[in-house]
C-alpha cells in the first residue's frame, strides 16, 4: 500500500504516469484516501490517480468524495490568494511592505498550485511596523490567538494571518545569530523577489534564503511536534522547479551556518527515494549512512501525519493554560531526545529556548498590564 501511495504522490508531483502494475481491482483505495488525508496530500494524490485507467480507479462513491475534497482545497486556495491581495493592498496603503513566507508562495512551485492543501497566511513585517500592522488588522478581526515571541495570529476575513515581528528563531545561539544576520541583509532591500499570485504581485524572500528556510521551518516543526509529507513535498518542489535559478552552494552554506546540514541530508533521503526528486537537485547530497536515518524520519512522518496530529501515541493537550504549556515543553523535550540526530545543535538548545521564550511572553504580558 505504501508503494501505491508513493506512486500516486510522485505522479501528482511531477506529472509522470503511475505504474499500473502496482494497482488492481483489489486495491484498498479507502486506505489510500485516508493516508493522503493524514499527510495533507489529497490534491496531489488525486492528480496521480487521474493517470490510471478507469477500471483501476476508486469506485464511484469514493471517487466523488475525493472530487469534493479537491474542490474544497481549490476553493480554500482561491480564498487565501484573494485575502493575500487584500491584506497587501491594506498594508501598502499604509506604507508597510510585508514579505510572504512559505504557504501560498511555495505553492506556486507545484504543477497545480491550487492542489496543495493550504493553511494560514504568514507575513514577515519586522519590528518597526509590527504593532501598526496588527492595529490595521484588528479593525476588522473576529478573533486572535495568544501572541508569542515571534508573531501574533489574527483571524481576519475568515482566514488566519500571522504577522511576524521575528521571522523565525533558531535555538542554538550561534546558528540564530547567523540566521538573523542573513534576514537583516535582505529585508527591505531589492534582494527580495516579486511573485504574481492570481494576478496580484507579492514580495518573497530571496530564493536561496527561501529554499533554506523551507527546510529550516520543517526541521523545527519536526523537533517540536512532527511534520507530514506535505512539508517534504514543499521543499522538493521548490528545489526542482527553481533548479535553473538557485545557487545550491549558497543554500548549502546557509544550512551549514544554521547547523542544519544533517537535516538537509536526511530530508534528502525521503525526497529522493520516496518522492522521486533527482539527487542532483539536492543542495547537500546524502551518503549511505544517512539512509537509515532517513527511513527513521519517514516512519515518524508516516505514523504522525500532518504536524504529528494523527500520532496514536500522542496525548491530548490539556485545556488548562499552564498544564498546556507544560505539555508542550515535555513533548518537545522528549522529541528532541528521540530525534536529535536530525539537528543536534537545535535539539540541545530547543527545550531551553522554548522555556525562555514562554517566560518572556508572560513577563511582557505582566509588564503591559502594569
Amino acid at each position: 500500500m505504501q508503494k501505491q501511495f508513493f506512486a500516486l504522490v510522485q505522479s501528482g508531483l511531477w506529472g509522470t504516469p503511475v505504474d499500473t502494475t502496482l494497482f488492481n481491482i483489489q486495491t484498498d483505495w479507502a486506505q489510500l484516501y485516508q493516508s493522503a488525508k493524514v499527510q495533507a496530500l489529497l490534491g496531489i494524490t488525486f492528480d496521480g490517480m487521474q493517470t490510471l485507467p478507469q477500471e483501476l480507479r476508486p469506485k464511484r462513491e469514493l471517487y466523488l468524495k475525493w472530487c469534493n475534497a479537491l474542490l474544497q482545497i481549490e476553493e480554500n486556495n482561491h480564498i487565501l490568494n484573494q485575502e493575500i491581495a487584500k491584506v497587501y493592498t491594506l498594508y501598502r496603503a499604509n506604507q508597510i511592505e510585508p514579505v510572504l513566507l512559505k504557504g501560498q508562495g511555495v505553492a506556486q512551485n507545484y504543477r497545480n498550485p491550487l492542489h496543495r492543501q493550504c493553511g494560514d497566511i504568514d507575513l514577515y513585517i519586522g519590528p518597526k511596523n509590527y504593532e501598526k500592522a496588527n492595529k490595521l488588522l484588528r479593525t476588522e478581526s473576529t478573533g486572535e490567538h495568544e501572541e508569542n515571541h515571534k508573531h501574533t495570529c489574527i483571524h481576519w476575513h475568515g482566514v488566519d494571518i500571522e504577522n511576524h515581528r521575528v521571522l523565525s528563531r533558531l535555538s542554538s545561539p550561534s546558528s540564530d545569530k547567523s540566521f538573523q544576520q542573513e534576514i537583516a541583509r535582505w529585508h527591505g532591500t531589492t534582494a527580495c523577489r516579486n511573485l504574481e499570485i492570481e494576478g496580484y504581485q507579492v514580495t518573497l524572500p530571496p530564493l536561496s534564503f527561501d529554499v533554506a528556510y523551507v527546510l529550516t521551518h520543517s526541521a523545527l516543526h519536526f523537533l517540536n511536534e512532527g511534520i507530514g509529507l506535505r512539508q517534504v513535498c514543499d521543499w522538493a518542489n521548490i528545489l526542482h522547479t527553481q533548479k535553473d535559478n538557485i545557487d545550491l552552494k549558497e543554500i548549502a552554506d546557509l544550512l551549514q551556518k544554521w547547523g542544519l546540514s544533517k537535516a538537509a541530508k536526511i530530508f534528502g533521503v525521503v525526497a529522493v527515494n520516496y518522492l522521486g526528486l533527482p539527487m542532483e537537485d539536492l543542495p547537500i547530497p546524502y551518503t549511505q549512512k544517512d539512509i537509515e536515518t532517513g527511513e527513521w524520519l519517514l516512519n515518524d512522518i508516516w505514523q504522525g501525519g500532518n504536524f504529528g496530529q494523527h500520532n496514536q501515541n500522542r496525548k491530548q493537550r490539556p485545556k488548562g493554560y499552564w498544564s498546556g504549556k507544560w505539555y508542550t515543553f515535555t513533548r518537545a523535550t522528549q522529541r528532541c531526545r528521540e530525534f536529535g540526530a536530525l539537528a543536534p545543535a537545535e535539539a540541545r538548545w530547543y527545550p531551553l529556548m522554548l522555556a525562555v521564550h514562554s517566560a518572556q511572553v508572560q513577563w511582557n504580558k505582566m509588564w503591559n498590564r502594569n
